[in-house]
């Protein structure tokens, strides 16, 4: 029995330890792995893509043949009057059964345009799941960054908040023995309440951004974050970027398969003009058809050339409409790359001054705390008043308050960067995930005749 306890003992221990370690210990890409296995809109985009693939199916399904089974059963009941007036009813019930074999044999263009038109379709949907990919994580990583930044924010809120309560008991004290003057009481109060109001602050600073990541990655923020180890080595200079982004940008890819698809959407709509020829077969067996014969037999086949002449205007309203469609998509390609360019540069600009401003700020960190130092020493021996000790060391405060949100920054912006170049992704992040496979979905439906692919 006392050993049945222990073990339960030691089993809900274990429990605990994996689950605190769960719960309390998390890096930024354990939280990216999670928001790309959990985002609902995530796999919504995956969906899209999965029903955009059928349209491939549907278009090679154009080359394919028709074939149509069908049959009939009835009652037929007939009465004649001959010339003398001789009356006579007859009645059967005819059955049949028909065959019917369509194949296209040429459409000029219709199959290989709608063809072209799925692919392109398809690669600007895959384009729009690696930017919405992108959209969550980098969203995911915000918040985490901010999270991180308002919890270490808060660490140095409640240290000065305990370091000014002691400043303010000691100034307390030091005022009924009559040491410290009451400008001396009011001005450690104020700082103290300052301080504390600033702690409150903080604390609901943490709990807006556990809120806006419980609400994103679907579960409890943990309790330790850190600051991540970037994975992804940005490029030196503002030219590599720049092609990188050209090349990698799933919005300008996007744009760029939707450009070439409004053009070969009017050879499509061009097409319709044009005529089309098909092979058509069909064998019938009817029995009892009539009151004449019980059988009939019949076997057919044609070619049927339709060329159409006039429609109303409309097939020639429909070229018009898709060549005003493709200068629309033209300008679009141009404004994504002209847009995605100018956020990179502006991007890269914002990077290098934050890097610069980290450098500037730990020296000037180191530089307070010195200073913080000679103003504690000088005012013991009364060279420096309270109030300079407070200033110094409200100094320091605020840089390293500084320091915490330009960190914080730097990452963001890192990660931003690392969008624009279309490669924060789960499979570039080596995230520990199961990446969506892009492929599966599409050639199990291209190659799929009859049935419904699982």
């Amino acid at each position: 029995m006392i050993m049945k306890r222990m073990f339960l003992i030691s089993y809900k221990a274990m429990l605990l330890f994996v689950f605190c370690s769960i719960c309390y210990s998390q890096t930024l890409y354990d939280t990216l792995a999670k928001a790309y296995d959990t985002s609902p809109l995530l796999k919504s985009h995956r969906y899209k893509l999965e029903a955009i693939n059928e349209e491939l199916a549907k278009a090679l399904s154009k080359n394919r043949p028709q074939v149509n089974l069908y049959g009939s059963i009835g009652s037929d009941e007939t009465t004649t009057v001959s010339t003398s007036g001789v009356e006579s009813a007859k009645s059967n019930n005819p059955k049949s059964v028909i065959l019917e074999i369509q194949q296209n044999l040429y459409d000029f263009g219709r199959t290989k345009s709608l063809i072209n038109i799925a692919d392109n379709s398809i690669f600007a949907q895959r384009a729009d799941l690696r930017n919405q990919e992108q959209e969550i994580l980098l969203e995911a990583s915000t918040i985490y960054l901010a999270l991180l930044a308002s919890t270490e924010i808060n660490k140095l809120a409640k240290n000065n908040l305990l370091l000014l309560q002691k400043h303010y008991q000691a100034t307390n004290d030091r005022f009924k023995l009559g040491e410290a003057t009451s400008t001396d009481l009011s001005l450690a109060k104020a700082r103290y309440l300052r301080a504390k109001s600033d702690e409150i602050k903080s604390r609901g600073d943490i709990e807006k951004e556990r809120s806006k990541y419980f609400s994103l990655i679907g579960r409890e923020a943990p309790k330790k974050l850190y600051f991540p180890k970037i994975k992804i080595i940005i490029p030196e200079n503002l030219k590599d970027i720049t092609k990188e982004t050209l090349q990698g940008n799933p919005n300008i890819i996007a744009s760029g398969f939707r450009k070439k698809l409004s053009f070969v959407k009017i050879s499509s709509a061009a097409s319709e003009l044009l005529p089309t020829l098909d092979l058509n077969i069909s064998a019938q067996n009817a029995w009892a058809p009539n009151t004449f014969f019980d059988e009939y037999e019949n076997y057919k086949m044609e070619f049927s050339l339709k060329l159409p002449l006039y429609s109303g205007g409309y097939n020639y309203s429909n070229v018009r409409q898709k060549k005003k469609e493709a200068m629309q998509s033209s300008k679009t390609f141009d404004y994504n790359i002209k847009k995605a360019l100018k956020d990179v540069e502006i991007l890269w600009v914002e990077l290098n001054s934050l890097e610069a401003q980290i450098m500037a700020i730990n020296s000037t960190i180191k530089a307070n705390e010195m200073a913080v130092e000679g103003v504690k020493k000088e005012n013991e021996v009364g060279s420096r008043t309270l109030l300079d000790v407070l200033d110094a060391e409200q100094d320091l405060l605020e840089e390293k308050v500084e320091a915490i949100k330009v960190k914080r920054d730097k990452f963001i912006t890192i990660f931003n960067l690392t969008a624009y170049m279309g490669k924060l992704s789960s499979s570039d992040l080596k995230l520990d995930v199961d990446v969506y496979d892009l492929d599966k979905n599409y050639l199990a439906v291209k190659n799929l005749w009859l049935g419904f692919e699982d």
